[in-house]
């Protein structure tokens, strides 16, 4: 090699592929040199060409590879930014880039908003490192707490059953169970082994939650078909795969209240607290679980009467979600039952000392008639059984339960009343995580009745023949005649006792457990008005008919026996009990005096006959049943028979027509089925409506009512089933609509009713619902009437003046003026025509005015607030006022000034949400459109706001069609989609 090829080879700063290149080419020169020196060489134009081809050849090599660098430069290569070799990174593609990008952004998908630099990148893994080492600390001190708590547990001493506490409260030494597969080396038969191994337990593991779920999932069904027992199975199943699952503690522990097992029911909730306070650290990780524990919890204490400790875990339930409705009415009702258990307790008390002091001793001759009679035989009856008290001594109970002191001593138990306070927040291990109940140890004199009654029932149905006509205890056994005595002195007694307390809200829920022993002996005819009365008391509460509605859902063919009183004809049904005796007292009163007959007849016609009552009792019992998805699939099948039933009531003039109305209005909440049947009803809904909207039956109706005779105006319980039923079907309205509905209800519209002089009695407090009922049903029938006459439009639009001048706005009168508001828009906006009509009269604007500024939300409203009335009011009017800009941009009514409401409905829209907002929305545009005002909503910043609500939606709606776009291209989406909806 020539001494300038080692020169070369020895220059600094060349790579050995440069020094190659370059090495070959001189020997390439010098061979052309020698070549030419030689004379091998004589064509130097060829020559030439071939040198000029080898230098093109050589500068389009330079050019690819700076085409190939650049390239690379901008598309950048794959890494996750954990380096400092790179200036950009794009935390959506993970691509790192070395230089700065054009325009800022990604070039694979061409985003900027996920591109980050090497600064912030580091910064965001710093961050990350922190929040690790935080988690290290937690799950080590997580660990230690476990170690101590083992270590606790040893000193109890070994048992031979697996302790299955350990295996919810266990802690990992590593967090490698939240890790992804483990990354092992290859070729390694022991890691492979290990790695093999722990796939394994992971799909067991898996497998195991899989089975969870699936139990989990079947007991969720059981519970809709009423299956407690079954319930609780499957979900007990369910825990022995998967024993840290909350949702089966919570589940568990609410089927076990359905069935009254109190004491499983607190374990089953101790269980979830325990776990969310120890290893979770309180309650916010798991605030739903935590909730539900509380709340059921707190449920089944106040089954065991132990009402303090109820109390105190609705109060932290209310510390998780402070809002929550059913809490909170569930907490009103537990402080009113401690009251009642403090008031028990001291009547016992001063009843006690007054036991222990001096006893003066009387002498009476007793009655020896007393004695006589079927109570003083002896009966099979416990010691505590109203069967062993005489006639006088239960007579002398029943007199005393009318005193509210004696009932909540008659229904304490010894020692329910502990008087503790609530706990510290450092306290938590004995009361929270440990709560232990025990078994009652002195029952309450009301224990006592309700073990009569459930034995009574018990042998009733012994002694009653079965479908077959046998009877399980014969006439001939020794015990049937005992069973008889017992039953026929017990059951009446029982219930007096039970419609004493049922006085009560606190005390009639206590005797709720009755529900399921008396309902059934309602075929028993001597008994069946006083069961009436019970069962109507019972629907009349919110606790006690929330138990009837589950018993109905149970059993649903007790149902048919409420049904089949309102269809009986018999006279006894018909009339309240003893009526005719009480005629017949008229009668002989009637020449001592019209005033003595008729306080007479007034008494009778107090009571309520037994139609009544079964007729109230379903419409409470739908009403509170259109909350329970499986009352409502049993009663379907008895949806057609009720409503025949109740029409056979809707007569005019039939004192128990408002009844029959109000519980075909609540018959309307069960669905659509129930909507077609009661449509049927319709016709004579409006009949009767329309009979007593006549002045002559109206004022006679009221002046009886005002003699306190017992008679009820139906008017308000028509409409309201009027009102119902075009809720639930629309399609009503077209036959109502021909049968000349809103003739009706516009001439109830009484403007007097809303005049604020009036006072709050029961005949003016009628008149408003029956005139607000009337607006609500009249703007349905405005809504879709194809015309509407001239007399009736002009009559409409006067009431409804008439009853805005009446009324002083405020947050109390909002309910009030909302019906009249709404038929008012609905007339403008739908009638053609009438929006000219109504800025051609003397509508009072300025009264509309004085009410939007009055709506006017001092803050943002919250999710909660979203469909209130203040919301309603103030979308109805932004209907109103739109179109009223809307037609003076279309050169009507030139002297009408919106100005002072602009700013109004541009702050209105800021603050309101959901369909309330999308209505102000359009006002905003409106009076943006018309000329006088659009500068006014362009200084206002109107149109800016109108487009920062609407950019949510539009994105949103984007998001969508992007993801729809996804799942139709892309396989893997589609999957996935598939499986996170099965789950």
């Amino acid at each position: 090699m020539a001494p300038v090829d080692a020169h070369a080879l020895a220059a600094p700063g060349r790579g050995n592929k440069e020094i190659e290149e370059w090495s070959n080419e001189v020997e390439e020169v010098t061979s052309q040199i020698r070549g030419i020196i030689d004379g091998t060489i004589t064509d130097f134009e060829a020559f030439d060409q071939q040198l000029a081809l080898k230098e093109r050849a050589k500068q389009i090599r330079q050019e690819e590879s700076q085409a190939r660098r650049q390239k690379f430069l901008l598309n950048g290569s794959e890494g996750k930014g954990e380096g400092t070799k790179y200036k950009w990174w794009c935390k959506r593609c993970f691509v790192e880039y070395l230089i700065d990008l054009p325009e800022g952004k990604c070039t694979r998908c061409q985003q900027s908003d996920k591109l980050m630099s090497q600064e912030a990148r580091r910064e965001e893994l710093m961050g990350k490192l922190e929040v690790f080492k935080e988690e290290k600390a937690k799950h080590k001190w997580r660990k230690d707490k476990w170690g101590r708590w083992k270590k606790s547990q040893a000193l109890l001493g070994k048992s031979r059953f697996i302790n299955y506490k350990a295996w919810e409260y266990w802690e990992p030494d590593t967090d490698s169970e939240e890790e992804g597969d483990p990354i092992v080396p290859r070729d390694n038969p022991e890691f492979l082994a290990m790695e093999a191994d722990l796939k394994e337990r992971k799909r067991k593991q898996s497998e195991k939650n899989l089975t969870a779920e699936r139990c989990r999932q079947r007991g969720n069904q059981c519970m809709k078909e009423g299956d407690y027992v079954g319930a609780i199975e499957n979900y007990e199943e369910g825990l022995e795969y998967r024993r840290d699952c909350k949702a089966l503690w919570t589940n568990k522990a609410l089927a076990e209240v359905k069935v009254f097992r109190w004491h499983d029911a607190i374990g089953s909730c101790n269980k979830v607290i325990e776990y969310a306070e120890i290893f979770e650290e309180g309650f916010a990780k798991s605030a739903d679980a935590c909730f539900k524990a509380f709340t059921r919890r707190a449920t089944a204490l106040r089954g065991l009467h132990k009402w303090e400790d109820a109390l105190n875990d609705l109060e932290d339930a209310l510390t998780i979600f402070p809002k929550n409705k059913e809490a909170q009415d569930l907490l009103e009702k537990t402080k009113l039952a401690c009251q009642q258990a403090r008031n028990g307790e001291t009547c016992e008390d001063r009843r006690q000392e007054e036991e222990d002091g001096p006893v003066r001793v009387e002498i009476e001759e007793s009655d020896e008639s007393e004695a006589e009679g079927p109570e003083a035989e002896s009966i099979d009856a416990p010691p505590d059984s109203l069967g062993q008290l005489s006639k006088s001594e239960f007579g002398q109970l029943l007199k005393s339960l009318e005193s509210a002191a004696e009932r909540s001593v008659f229904c304490a138990r010894p020692g329910e009343f502990s008087g503790q306070t609530k706990p510290k927040a450092d306290q938590w291990v004995g009361r929270k995580i440990d709560l232990k109940v025990d078994e009652v140890a002195q029952p309450s004199r009301l224990d006592g009745v309700l073990k009569d009654i459930e034995r009574s029932c018990i042998l009733w149905k012994k002694r009653r023949p079965n479908a077959d006509g046998r009877r399980a205890m014969q006439d001939d056994e020794p015990e049937s005649k005992d069973a008889d005595a017992f039953v026929e002195l017990v059951v009446p007694r029982a219930l007096s006792v039970l419609l004493a307390l049922a006085d009560n809200d606190h005390h009639c829920s206590l005797t709720a457990p009755a529900l399921r022993h008396v309902w059934p002996m309602l075929l028993v005819e001597d008994w069946r008005y006083q069961i009436l009365s019970l069962l109507h008391e019972w629907s009349s509460r919110s606790i006690t008919v929330r138990s009837m509605a589950e018993f109905a859902s149970r059993y649903p063919e007790h149902v048919q026996l409420l049904i089949d009183i309102v269809a009986s004809e018999r006279k006894e049904d018909a009339l309240p009990p003893g009526f005719e005796d009480s005629a017949k007292k008229m009668a002989d009163k009637l020449g001592l005096g019209a005033d003595l007959a008729v306080a007479e007849v007034r008494k009778a016609l107090l009571r309520k006959s037994p139609v009544e009552l079964a007729i109230l009792g379903l419409g409470n019992l739908c009403s509170q049943g259109a909350s329970l998805s499986h009352f409502k699939d049993q009663i379907s099948g008895y949806v057609a028979p009720m409503v025949a039933a109740l029409r056979r009531h809707l007569r005019p003039m039939d004192w128990r027509c408002g009844a029959a109305a109000g519980a075909l209005c609540n018959l309307l909440r069960l669905g659509k089925a129930a909507a077609e049947e009661v449509e049927k009803c319709s016709e004579l809904l409006l009949t009767a409506l329309r009979e007593e909207a006549k002045p002559e039956v109206m004022a006679s109706l009221k002046a009886m009512q005002g003699a306190d005779c017992g008679v009820q105006l139906a008017t308000s319980r028509l409409l309201g089933a009027l009102v119902n039923l075009v809720v639930v079907q629309p399609g009503a309205l077209v036959g109502l609509q021909q049968m000349g509905a809103l003739e009706v209800a516009a001439g109830l519209i009484d403007p007097e009713a809303y005049s604020p002089s009036a006072s709050s009695s029961a005949p003016e407090s009628e008149a408003l619902v029956v005139s607000t009922r009337a607006c609500l049903l009249s703007a349905k029938l405005v809504a879709t009437s194809p015309d509407l006459s001239a007399e009736l439009e002009t009559g409409i639009l006067r009431h409804v003046q008439q009853i805005l001048e009446k009324v002083t706005f405020s947050t109390e009168s909002l309910e009030t003026v909302d019906p009249p508001v709404r038929l008012l828009v609905t007339l403008v906006t739908k009638i053609p025509g009438a929006v000219d009509r109504f800025l051609s009269s003397s509508f009072p604007l300025a009264k509309l005015s004085e009410l939007l500024q009055a709506l006017l939300p001092g803050t943002h409203l919250a999710p909660e607030d979203e469909a209130g009335t203040a919301s309603r009011l103030r979308g109805n009017l932004s209907l109103l006022f739109g179109v009223l800009s809307e037609q003076q941009a279309a050169g009507a009514v030139p002297d009408l000034d919106l100005s002072p409401q602009v700013a109004i409905f541009v702050e209105m829209l800021r603050r309101e949400r959901g369909a309330a907002q999308h209505n102000l929305g359009v006002c905003v545009t409106k009076l943006a459109q018309n000329p006088r005002y659009r500068d006014q909503v362009r200084e206002l910043n109107g149109l800016e706001s109108l487009h920062q609500i609407q950019l949510p939606k539009v994105n949103a709606q984007k998001e969508k069609e992007r993801k729809m776009h996804r799942l139709e291209t892309s396989a893997e989406d589609r999957r996935r989609e598939i499986l996170r909806r099965r789950a």
